[in-house]
């Protein structure tokens, strides 16, 4: 049952909650133009303003996604809630009091009712309050204990009082019950206590809690309306037996895949300074504000998110990657960038010279070091080619066309035609090779459509040059297809049908079936083979599968006419009652074999569904080799081959998917309204796998 709030309270809400005060807290970007307000919309990715204000209906609305409403429903879509706690958000925004209705009380007047009876009292707000106070809590305990183990540790840190203050940086006392005793004191109950991840219990005895933070230096998380919502917690010991940071748990106000560390301080300064600056944690952005950097944040606890870009989308198109100066860090950079340059931001890489990070920066050369760091960020194109032009042989052509291929693959990820023009202007004079070879290049990779889009969205972004195929299985079973497919034409449209875009992966024969699948489709298939040859070669890469493939189809179709042929001649000659009939598909080849289709047989020799389909990623199905004598057989060992090879890249495909939308759904709240759908997904995937066997079955 949702909070009861007086229509005079919600009146109150709307007369001090202007929209263009509250939309501009959210979307700093929005600019008054005539009588109205407009920026790009919050809620949907657009290049053009479609997203408009008007202050004195008080409602907004978006002609490009549809969405509209008052200043309460801004705040649902963006915010996730519903009408009585988008209201209570309002409300506490604007220091307006509601009025409680009655309630139980336990014994000397204090809340005692159950965590149920507090959803009607405004969980969220509850659960914030909660948070804001310890936070206080920690921050004193800090204050208060400087020969504490942490307050000791935080002195290492050289980080100013003032900084600290603003921050709220506290610690944890070394106690098991610390936080809960102090909670209590607060009129908090235990199931609040549950809710907010600010505790932990033994599987063996969910009653019994402790508190979660023991012994930690704490940041505060704040979400983007200025509200602490979870904590990341630091270990002081030098060799701790548990985790080095320990973030709270994801709770109905803590989503760490969509809360950016700083933003609530940086929100403001993110328009001014035309960028953000995306540090790998907490103690490098703190750096950064101290340098004067105010535009800089983080992401909470976990790898960089589409959700998170979406976020700093309303902010600016401009971001500034500050990873650390190692291996990890640079290859973070790659996949920040595979979700930052679809989305149109113009992305930047700093480079700390002498340092390991904007700490260490920070500590050895001070904040003129730190900030003119940021200021001479290197464009990520220059750092993509400079990272390519390490690993290769630079001195030498084959060398130069590795490097173009792969900043070329970073390039048509950019959305805007214009930008990808400069740029293929700017690698060919840097890599002194003719600009209509970089265009050409591209363009190709472009023309590919849907189906290599997908490949290269889906590409490991921290590995630039195309991955090694991810076993030999597959790596055999994708080399069998593009030999069928050479061979027998019916194949391909076949497999243009079943299998989905992104499923071949980037090895050779990979890009060389996608490529020339889609030429078939575009009504290109008998050339297809030559050119994508070509353009392989050009692009330095190694064609000698696909010519292996290229030439065994010929040598196939060119023993199969043969042996065709001399069966004609005998037919002639009187002797065709002695030559079986070459039947048509679908047709019985013999008295007691089943009539198979390409992809599909029900009977009896079926394999067991419950194998999941699994051990086809080590070892394929055996197929027939290629029959010399006989061309009647031809068409079974085709539908083998075909059902063999599809099956192995299927079970490859499906798999991966799986696995990446469980990861996906355990990053989700349950709550989420997409959490269904994507649970439902992952359920009929896994009914895919287990039909795989008897869907591409292989008769021997």
């Amino acid at each position: 049952m949702p909070r009861y709030i007086p229509d005079d309270v919600l009146d109150q809400i709307r007369l001090r909650a202007d929209i263009v005060d509250v939309v501009q807290s959210y979307v700093p970007t929005l600019k008054k133009t005539g009588l109205t307000w407009k920026a790009c919309c919050p809620f949907h990715h657009e290049k053009t303003p479609s997203f408009n204000v008007n202050p004195d209906r008080q409602i907004f609305k978006c002609f490009g996604c549809g969405k509209g409403g008052d200043v309460f429903k801004f705040v649902m879509e963006l915010e996730n809630l519903d009408f009585t706690a988008a209201a209570e958000h309002l409300a506490h925004k604007y220091g307006i009091i509601i009025p409680e209705t009655p309630t139980h009380r336990g014994p000397g007047g204090a809340r005692r009712e159950s965590f149920d009876g507090q959803i009607e009292y405004g969980t969220r707000e509850r659960l914030c309050t909660l948070h804001e106070k310890l936070a206080v809590f920690y921050r004193r305990y800090l204050l208060e204990n400087p020969d504490g183990p942490v307050a000791t540790y935080f002195r290492t840190r050289g980080i100013p009082n003032d900084v600290a203050d603003k921050f709220c940086i506290g610690a944890s006392p070394d106690s098991w019950d610390a936080a809960i005793q102090f909670a209590h004191k607060e009129g908090f109950i235990d199931d609040e206590l549950r809710a907010s991840g600010l505790v932990s219990s033994k599987d063996e005895n969910q009653a019994h809690i402790y508190d979660r933070f023991r012994n930690r230096l704490m940041f505060p998380i704040w979400n983007e309306s200025g509200r602490i919502v979870g904590f990341s917690a630091r270990s002081v010991e030098a060799d701790p037996q548990g985790w080095k940071y320990v973030n709270t748990p994801d709770s109905p106000i803590f989503h760490k895949g969509r809360l950016l560390y700083a933003l609530n301080f940086a929100r403001t300064a993110i328009p001014k300074a035309g960028a953000v600056v995306l540090c790998e944690g907490q103690l490098d952005a703190i750096a950064m504000h101290r340098a004067g950097v105010a535009h800089a944040v983080a992401p909470q606890g976990t790898a960089f998110t589409p959700d998170q870009a979406t976020i700093l989308k309303r902010h600016t198109s401009t971001a500034i990657l500050a990873t650390d100066n190692d291996n990890a860090g640079r290859e973070a950079v790659f996949k920040d960038a595979a979700i930052l340059l679809p989305l149109g931001f113009n992305v930047k890489v700093v480079r700390y010279p002498g340092a390991k990070d904007a700490d260490e920066t920070l500590s050895k050369f001070g904040t003129d070091a730190l900030a003119g760091a940021v200021n001479d960020a290197a464009d990520f194109f220059q750092f993509a080619l400079e990272q390519a032009m390490s690993r290769v042989d630079s001195s030498t052509p084959a060398g130069r066309a590795a490097a173009a291929n792969d900043v070329i693959y970073w390039m048509i990820q950019l959305e805007n035609e214009v930008t990808r023009e400069f740029y293929y202007d700017w690698l060919a004079k840097q890599l002194n090779v003719p600009l209509e070879s970089i265009v050409k290049v591209a363009e190709r990779r472009l023309v590919d459509g849907a189906r290599h889009a997908a490949v290269s969205v889906r590409r490991d972004a921290g590995s630039v040059p195309p991955p090694k195929p991810r076993s030999p299985a597959l790596e055999h079973a994708i080399f069998e297809l593009l030999v069928l497919m050479l061979d027998e034409p019916k194949y391909l449209w076949k497999a243009n049908d079943d299998l989905p875009p992104d499923s071949l992966g980037d090895s050779v024969p990979g890009r060389a079936a996608e490529s020339i699948l889609q030429s078939a489709a575009n009504g290109d298939a008998e050339s297809a083979p030559s050119s994508v040859l070509t353009s392989l070669e050009m692009e330095g890469a190694d064609v000698s599968k696909l010519v292996e493939a290229i030439e065994l189809a010929a040598a196939h179709h060119a023993e199969r006419d043969a042996i065709i042929a001399a069966l004609a001649g005998k037919k002639s000659d009187g002797d065709a009652e002695n030559a079986p009939e070459d039947k048509p598909d679908g047709e019985d080849d013999g008295e007691n074999e089943p009539d198979d289709e390409i992809a599909g047989d029900n009977g009896e020799n079926a394999d067991d569904a419950d194998d999941d389909a699994a051990e086809v990623e080590a070892t394929a199905p055996p197929v027939p080799s290629c029959p010399a004598a006989d061309p009647l057989i031809y068409r079974k060992f085709f539908r083998n081959t075909y059902n063999s090879s599809v099956r192995v890249i299927l079970t490859e495909f499906y798999k991966r998917r799986r696995a990446e939308m469980i990861a996906q759904a355990s990053a989700m709240p349950p709550d989420d309204p997409a959490y269904p759908a994507l649970v439902k997904e992952i359920a009929e995937i896994s009914r895919l796998l287990l039909d795989l066997p008897k869907t591409y079955k292989v008769i021997i």
